[in-house]
């Protein structure tokens, strides 16, 4: 009898070590859509604050190779949530029907899609554009919203000439000459032209946000299914992104402090310029001051949907089929002070 009382007394002792209380938390597989750098600052801030794991989540974190990529790899079940640009779901929807995948939540609420050059090149508005070459990936958001760029500042979408390079060559072919301008994410490409020794100063931006074309950027991705069926750690995980985001506004110090965790051969001063650059250009933008994070209305969803699916030259979705507020906490949450 003793014997039998001993065991159980164990069994009970071990029910309730960490390892089986780590059994009760939800994993998940979570891809960045690129590599730990200054707008990802917020992921290196959300795994050291202990949210997840205080949330009952066990999160299990990559880093990305662009918005298409994570796509893919959410869409084929490798991972259940990621990161991505809000136009690459659009047009990933747009193709895969039956496949699709919805955002339940905006992080960067002004996207850093634009065209950048150097000011010795003489290019100071779209226009100036006009039979220059542009560098860039081929399929990079930036070169498939062109066209709608194009058009909201009047000129031929086909009136410039695309050299195709792999992303991290942009700024060595901008630097050498052999394009008068590169297409891409905004802090990428001025953090890189900055690593080769430019300043701010040397450099011409031109945000397709402040060029007639505000939409959103990265986004948190996932399959609806997978979301319904784990409401609890959805809301979970989005209360704790946006957490991390106020977390990284407040002190962005802290926050490459972070993210030197992860990517331990960043320049810490170039990335805390550009965290800053992100966190006010994208992030904390004047609406989500007023409204909060993820916080637009259903009126202007639908005017971004209109001017994409134009420039996707693809049927408009419907709001409902590629954002969903479902899983975000209640408005007083949202605000970013």
């Amino acid at each position: 009898m003793k014997n039998r009382l001993g065991m159980l007394a164990l069994a009970i002792s071990i029910a309730f070590t960490p390892a089986a209380r780590a059994a009760d938390k939800t994993p998940i597989r979570f891809v960045l859509d690129w590599a730990f750098e200054a707008p990802q600052a917020i992921w290196a801030v959300d795994a050291e604050s202990g949210c997840f794991g205080q949330s009952s989540l066990e999160v299990k974190m990559d880093r990305g190779f662009g918005s298409g990529d994570t796509i893919s790899k959410v869409a084929s079940g490798a991972y259940d949530i990621g990161v991505a640009d809000f136009m690459s779901l659009v047009s990933y929807n747009a193709s895969h029907p039956d496949n699709k995948l919805i955002a339940t939540l905006v992080i960067s609420e002004r996207a850093p899609t634009s065209v950048v050059t150097l000011k010795k090149n003489g290019i100071s508005k779209p226009q100036d554009l006009v039979g220059k070459r542009i560098a860039d990936a081929q399929g990079e958001a930036s070169r498939v919203l062109f066209p709608a760029f194009a058009k909201a500042n009047g000129i031929d979408p086909n009136s410039v000439t695309w050299v195709s390079v792999a992303p991290n060559l942009r700024q060595p072919i901008l630097l050498k000459g052999e394009a008068d301008a590169a297409a891409g994410h905004l802090f990428t490409i001025t953090v890189g032209l900055r690593a080769l020794g430019l300043k701010m100063e040397d450099i011409f931006v031109m945000p397709y946000a402040e060029w007639g074309l505000p939409t959103f950027g990265n986004s948190i991705i996932v399959k609806p299914e997978w979301a319904a069926g784990h409401a609890d750690a959805m809301r979970a995980f989005v209360k704790c992104a946006i957490l991390a985001a106020k977390q990284t506004i407040a002190n962005p110090t802290g926050a490459i402090a972070a993210l030197k965790k992860y990517n331990p051969l960043i320049d810490e001063k170039l990335e805390l310029d550009a965290l800053d650059f992100s966190n006010n250009k994208a992030v904390l933008t004047e609406d989500v001051k007023k409204n909060g994070i993820s916080s637009f209305s259903p009126e202007r969803l639908d005017q971004l949907l209109i001017k994409l699916s134009d420039a996707l030259a693809i049927a408009k979705p419907a709001g409902n089929e590629v954002w969903t507020s479902a899983y975000l906490p209640p408005r007083e949450g949202l605000r970013i002070q």
